[in-house]
């Protein structure tokens, strides 16, 4: 009987340490996704300001005037504070401007109403030279990207950053 008694409770005490490893399973792959998906944000932000800086670098090299309106590459050399790039909702899709408005067309691009609401905050700045900026036609700077979001009680932050020429 007391053998049983015995067996019983370190079976019990087994089971409560798999409860608990399961909740803090459950926790830390909550964690990885924010990270995750706030990696793939600020990644997808920096592959914009990649793509409009080899944009401008072609057209300069080219003689052609660019297409697009430049929006991470204005005003080269100089440093650019945190400009608000926009929300994100749960699953990385921007949902909102750099004013906080609803873009156009979300209940297209996301049918699903409960995953409207922004998630996440995108910001991005770029740094200025650190002596005088290069008087050659191309040039390069450091982009930064910064996400946040609030994962329980805790706001959370992601920053990345590339240099990009332009």
């Amino acid at each position: 009987m007391v053998e049983f008694l015995i067996a019983a409770f370190i079976v019990a005490v087994g089971l409560l340490g798999l409860i608990g490893l399961q909740t803090m399973a459950v926790a830390q792959a909550a964690t990885g996704r924010g990270r995750t998906t706030a990696a793939y944000i600020a990644e997808t932000i920096l592959q914009r300001a990649q793509s409009e800086g080899q944009h401008f670098y072609l057209a300069k090299s080219s003689n052609f005037t660019p297409t697009l309106t430049a929006v991470f590459t204005a005003t080269p050399g100089t440093a650019l504070a945190n400009a608000t790039f926009g929300g994100f909702n749960v699953d990385g899709v921007q949902v909102t401007d750099a004013a906080g408005a609803n873009l156009t067309g979300l209940a297209t691009l996301v049918p699903d109403a409960n995953k409207r609401t922004p998630i996440f905050t995108a910001s991005w700045a770029r740094r200025a030279y650190a002596g005088t900026a290069p008087a050659t036609a191309t040039q390069t700077q450091e982009f930064v990207v910064n996400v946040s979001w609030v994962e329980g009680p805790k706001t959370k932050y992601l920053s990345m950053s590339r240099n990009i020429r332009y």
